[in-house]
């Protein structure tokens, strides 16, 4: 016997494929899948009417806690779990399959279309500029992991696709752009500001589906129709998705032009770097015991830390330039060598 995930799309029949129809309609048990995406009321009618009894809905509980049991049916009968967008998305799916190998229950995944693809594709941006996708829940609890993730993917110049939670009614897109607002209030990295470029998206394929760029001020302001709803903050535009936000998104030309996603460490990181080779030139012996080979060590993180840089590796770069100075520093402290910290930010402030 074995245990079927089938991705259902994006929400409607319309995304539904032939191949996960037909498997659907072959198994003896199908669990729905009713929480971790939208689904539409009439495509649920649809899939009620088509299955009958065979359908059960299942919630967070029954596919997480008592997964188990789902598993011993599938050893003695054909089991499927409807899932929506694509199955193996959510992590939730992933330890369902995971857990039915260790049992020796066969499994087979029918692919769908998720909202992870068709957002990127909705954007008019380059699917490979993409960085770390997030998710903000209804009840804002994580949005500063959130907030941290759109900071980072801007840092290496990456677009940022954030999901919004679709259940109770799902996380709308002015809410969202609260939340995160709040975020910067508390972090104060810069990131988010009224005059921020944003994408937003609404009900991806659907027969009203919304998609819009421009301010975030005016974002915040705009009227949406009904979740699932996601937001995409650009990081650096090449000219060709400048031209598509502008014809497809009708993108305002100035909101472009003057679209420049923050460089927060990047600029920081260049002046950590000069003054650690500026203090390995001008330093002086002051000892001749073991300080030397301390000073090599400072020289080999400085070295990881410009190789670092140079790959874009940002955050390594910053922990390997920290070593070198702190290294340097106490060196200083106790009096082993002698040399001026320069005038630029410092990792650690030493004395």
């Amino acid at each position: 016997m074995t245990i079927y995930l089938i991705g259902l799309g994006l929400g409607t029949s319309r995304q539904l494929t032939l191949e996960a129809l037909e498997t659907a309609k072959s198994l003896d048990k199908i669990y729905l899948d009713t929480y971790t995406s939208f689904i539409e009321d009439s495509f649920l009618e649809e899939l009620s009417k088509g299955l009958g009894e065979r359908l059960v809905k299942a919630d967070r509980r029954m596919l997480e806690e008592k997964v188990s049991d789902i598993i011993r049916e599938a050893g003695r009968m054909e089991v499927g779990i409807l899932i929506p967008g694509d199955p193996l998305i959510a992590t939730t799916h992933t330890s369902i399959i995971a857990e039915a190998a260790k049992k020796g229950i066969s499994f087979k995944v029918i692919h769908g279309l998720s909202i992870y693809c068709a957002a990127v594709s909705a954007s008019c941006l380059h699917a490979y500029k993409f960085g770390r996708v997030t998710t903000i829940p209804k009840s804002g609890i994580g949005v500063e992991t959130c907030y941290r993730v759109i900071a980072e993917n801007m840092e290496r110049g990456l677009h940022t696709l954030v999901l919004l939670d679709t259940a109770d009614g799902g996380l709308t897109i002015p809410e969202a752009i609260e939340l995160l607002l709040r975020a910067e209030d508390k972090f104060g990295l810069g990131i988010l500001h009224e005059d921020r470029l944003v994408i937003c998206l609404a009900r991806i394929g659907f027969d009203d589906e919304f998609k819009w760029a421009g301010r975030l001020r005016d974002a915040s302001q705009r009227k949406y129709p009904p979740p699932p709803h996601s937001i995409i903050f650009p990081g650096e535009l090449h000219f060709s998705e400048r031209e598509a936000l502008k014809a497809i998104l009708n993108a305002d030309a100035e909101v472009l032009d003057e679209h420049k996603p923050p460089r927060l460490w990047s600029s920081r990181i260049e002046k950590y770097l000069e003054n650690v080779r500026r203090a390995l030139e001008e330093m002086s012996y002051l000892s001749n015991d073991i300080t030397e080979d301390l000073v090599n060590m400072a020289r080999s993180y400085l070295e990881d830390a410009e190789r670092f840089w140079e790959s874009g590796d940002l955050f390594d770069a910053l922990a390997a330039i920290s070593y070198a100075e702190g290294l340097l520093d106490a060196l200083r402290i106790m009096g082993k060598v002698e040399f001026t910290w320069g005038s630029g930010e410092r990792v650690i402030n030493g004395r």
